[in-house]
C-alpha cells in the first residue's frame, strides 16, 4: 500500500467509520473532515489524497442517496436532478483546475461561509418563497409540500460546486444552508435531496482529478469499506433524530468542521 502502513490501518479505518457514521446522519458527504484527517496520515501529496476523498465521499453518497430515498422518502428528486446537473458540471471543472489554484485561501473562505451559514440556521432565518412569484417553485412531496425560491438557490450552489471540487470535498455543509435559507426548502428534504448533490459533486470531482493525475485504486478502496460502513449505519438512523436535534446536529457539525478546516492551514 505503500504511503500506508498497517499501523497506519487501525487508526484511519475507525477514523474513517466514525465521520461517515456522524456525517450521514446528516446527509453530509464528511470531506472537510475526511481530507484533512487523510491528509495528517497519508505519506501522499495533496492532489492524491484530495482524489482519494473524492472517491470515499463518492461510495458514501450512494449509500446515503438509497437509504434516504427509498426508506426515508425525503428526496425531493425532481429538485436533486436539477441541482445535481449544476453541481456536477461545476464540480467537475473545479476538480479539472485544481492545479491551478493554492488551498489555503479556498479552505479559508469556505471557512468563514461555513460558519456565516450555520448562524443562519441556527436564527431560523429563510427567503420567504411566496407562490405565484416568479422563481418560485411549488413541490409535492410524499409526506411534506412547500414552497421554494429556486432561481435564488442556482448560482450559489454552482460556485460552491466549483471550488468543493477544487478541494476534494462535496460543498454539502453550504449546499444545505443554500437550500434553507435562500430556497426556503424544509431541513430534512433539504438534507435527504443533498445526498445526490453530494453524489454528484463527488463524482464528476473524481472525474477531473482522475483526468489529471493517478489514482491509489487499492488504498480507496480498502478506505471505502470503513466508510461506507458508516454511512449505512449513519444515515438509517437520521429517522430516529427529533426536528430539533436535526437542527442542533447540522449546525453543530457545520462548525466544527469550519473550525477543524480553519485549524489544518495552519498545522
Amino acid at each position: 500500500m505503500g504511503p500506508v502502513t498497517s499501523s497506519h490501518l487501525f487508526i484511519i479505518l475507525p477514523g474513517l467509520f466514525v465521520i461517515g457514521f456522524i456525517f450521514s446522519m446528516f446527509g453530509r458527504g464528511g470531506g472537510e473532515f475526511i481530507l484533512p484527517f487523510l491528509i495528517s496520515i497519508v505519506a501522499l501529496p495533496f492532489f492524491d489524497i484530495a482524489t482519494i476523498s473524492l472517491f470515499l465521499i463518492f461510495s458514501q453518497a450512494v449509500i446515503m442517496l438509497c437509504v434516504y430515498g427509498a426508506k426515508h422518502k425525503l428526496v425531493d428528486w425532481p429538485l436533486a436532478f436539477s441541482l445535481a446537473l449544476i453541481v456536477g458540471c461545476s464540480a467537475f471543472f473545479g476538480g479539472f483546475l485544481s492545479f491551478h489554484v493554492k488551498p489555503l485561501y479556498l479552505k479559508g473562505t469556505f471557512a468563514i461561509i461555513l460558519l456565516i451559514s450555520a448562524w443562519k440556521i441556527w436564527q431560523g432565518k429563510t427567503v420567504p418563497a411566496n407562490r405565484g412569484r416568479f422563481g418560485v417553485w411549488h413541490r409535492k412531496m410524499p409526506d411534506d409540500e412547500y414552497d421554494m425560491n429556486f432561481l435564488y438557490i442556482l448560482i450559489p450552489v454552482g460556485a460552491v460546486a466549483f471550488v468543493a471540487g477544487m478541494l476534494g470535498i462535496t460543498g454539502g455543509g453550504l449546499y444545505i444552508p443554500i437550500c434553507v435559507i435562500l430556497g426556503c426548502v424544509p431541513l430534512r428534504i433539504a438534507i435527504g435531496t443533498n445526498t445526490m448533490l453530494v453524489l454528484a459533486s463527488s463524482g464528476s470531482g473524481l472525474l477531473g482529478h482522475l483526468l489529471r493525475g493517478g489514482f491509489y485504486w487499492k488504498l480507496a478502496f480498502i478506505f471505502a469499506i470503513a466508510t461506507v460502513i458508516g454511512a449505512l449505519l449513519g444515515s438509517r438512523t437520521h429517522a430516529d433524530i427529533s426536528e430539533k436535534n436535526v437542527t442542533r446536529g447540522f449546525v453543530a457539525i457545520v462548525v466544527i468542521a469550519a473550525i477543524w478546516m480553519v485549524v489544518k492551514i495552519y498545522i
